[in-house]
């Protein structure tokens, strides 16, 4: 069982670096774009947000879409992008 859940993992985190690789080719590099996001977040909201915290909220964002809709895939993959993008932010954990 370990073995098919490993595969299944392994799968998953291929399709969501390919899917990173893709929105970067789109939108630039993504840990620059979140700090983007973050200084555009702190002005509106008036205190520092930080670009962890902004890749954070977006997958909370896309977890109460996917929690409102856990059919439509989409919503899984972003989710998992985005905390991908936290840890390329934050460091690995450990």
């Amino acid at each position: 069982m370990g073995a098919i859940t490993d595969r299944i993992k392994e799968n998953n985190m291929d399709k969501i670096d390919s899917l990173l690789k893709q929105r970067g080719e789109i939108y630039g590099d993504m840990v620059q774009t979140h700090v983007l996001i973050a200084q555009v977040w702190s002005g509106i909201l008036g205190h520092e947000v930080s670009a962890g915290e902004v890749a954070l909220c977006m997958a909370g964002l896309k977890l109460v879409r996917a929690g409102n809709n856990p059919d439509h895939q989409d919503n899984f993959d972003d989710a998992h992008g985005y905390l991908k993008i936290a840890e390329n932010i934050y460091g690995p954990l450990g």
